[in-house]
């Protein structure tokens, strides 16, 4: 037996929220892109695309899921701006959607913890890594290092 489709990845969020497309001229870029993501079919949002319409809370019941399958493999993936701001973007969504939408915080606080351990394990490595600098640094450089 075949997987069934999703079938809202075939619309586009103005159709998913009823929502009627602005016709060009637009007044800002920012505008611009907004409405091609909107009339874009969610399985075609680019990560651009999921970025954008999740820092500006367009469809967040639609696009987070989105943004947290693309998190799950890069948390500090770098979509648009720096490296992060896919995940920045969704730390900045308001309380009340992840009250409304506890399943969806429980994944994106998994891949927060598991981003933490990451770290902490690196960071075990650190002293070793200064310590390199420390042994070959005869003359006090270390503040022009940075």
């Amino acid at each position: 037996m075949k997987p069934r489709r999703n079938l809202d990845e075939d619309r586009t969020l103005n159709a998913l929220l009823g929502w009627k497309p602005d016709s060009p001229p637009y007044p800002t870029s920012l505008v611009e892109q907004g409405n091609i993501a909107l009339a874009t079919p969610l399985r075609d949002l680019s990560n651009e695309q999921v970025r954008l319409l999740v820092s500006q809370g367009f469809g967040l019941e639609y696009v987070v899921p989105k943004a947290i399958s693309i998190l799950v493999e890069n948390p500090l993936i770098g979509v648009t701006f720096y490296a992060g701001d896919l995940l920045t973007s969704c730390l900045n969504i308001p309380q009340q959607f992840w009250k409304e939408n506890q399943h969806l915080w429980a994944e994106l606080d998994g891949i927060l913890q598991s981003l933490d351990q990451t770290v902490s394990e690196v960071g075990t490595h650190r002293p070793q890594f200064e310590s390199a600098w420390e042994a070959w640094d005869t003359q006090g450089a270390r503040s022009k290092k940075a």
